[in-house]
């Protein structure tokens, strides 16, 4: 079970502090190694949410200690360009070859709804709640929505580990890039085609 709270106390020379139940005034131990976001410093103050693990002094610690509120910083420069620039190289696309308009919007409207999916999934996770199926994220992916699932991946630290879920991911994206490439490149042909 996972528990609201908030960082009171924390002593970054030694990488550890208190953070103090929401339900309580207790006061629990949290070690920097606890926490799954290490690119963002803990702040007093931060919003977070954990579960407890007795320790054999009998002692409460908090384990798994995950910002409420992930803030995007300047690593994620990268990534938000790769998203916003597919984004936008698709918009521009539509502008000078016959690729529908509605592409771009659909894309950065499946791009918001995957990011979206993406949070209440960690939201889920954190709180052992039912999860999005890896089905349905895989098929926004493809579906043109995995610039938003590359931006949430990367600020919520959301699916970044389970390899099989990256290959699959990765794999989208190729499916996607090339199918916008292949309608470009065939439009008229595709016309014809329908």
């Amino acid at each position: 079970m996972r528990h609201n709270g908030i960082l009171v106390k924390w002593n970054e020379d030694k990488g550890f502090g208190f953070v103090q139940m929401a339900s309580s005034q207790q006061q629990t131990f949290a070690h920097i190694k606890e926490f799954e976001n290490r690119r963002r410093k803990p702040k007093v103050g931060d919003e977070v949410t954990f579960k407890l693990q007795q320790q054999p002094d009998g002692k409460l610690r908090a384990t798994g200690v995950a910002y409420v509120r992930e803030s995007v910083d300047w690593w994620m420069l990268p990534i938000l360009i790769i998203a916003f620039g597919y984004i936008g190289g698709v918009g521009y696309a539509s502008l000078v070859t016959d690729l529908p308009v509605e592409v771009s919007w659909a894309f950065a409207l499946l791009s918001a709804v995957t990011y979206l999916l993406y949070a209440l999934d960690k939201r889920a996770a954190q709180q052992s709640n039912q999860r999005t199926p890896e089905k349905v994220l895989h098929w926004l992916s493809v579906l043109g929505g995995w610039p938003g699932a590359l931006i949430a991946q990367q600020q919520f630290r959301h699916k970044t580990r389970k390899t099989s879920f990256r290959v699959g991911f990765y794999f989208t994206v190729i499916l996607n890039i090339a199918a916008v490439l292949y309608f470009i490149v065939y439009v008229e042909q595709f016309w014809r085609w329908i």
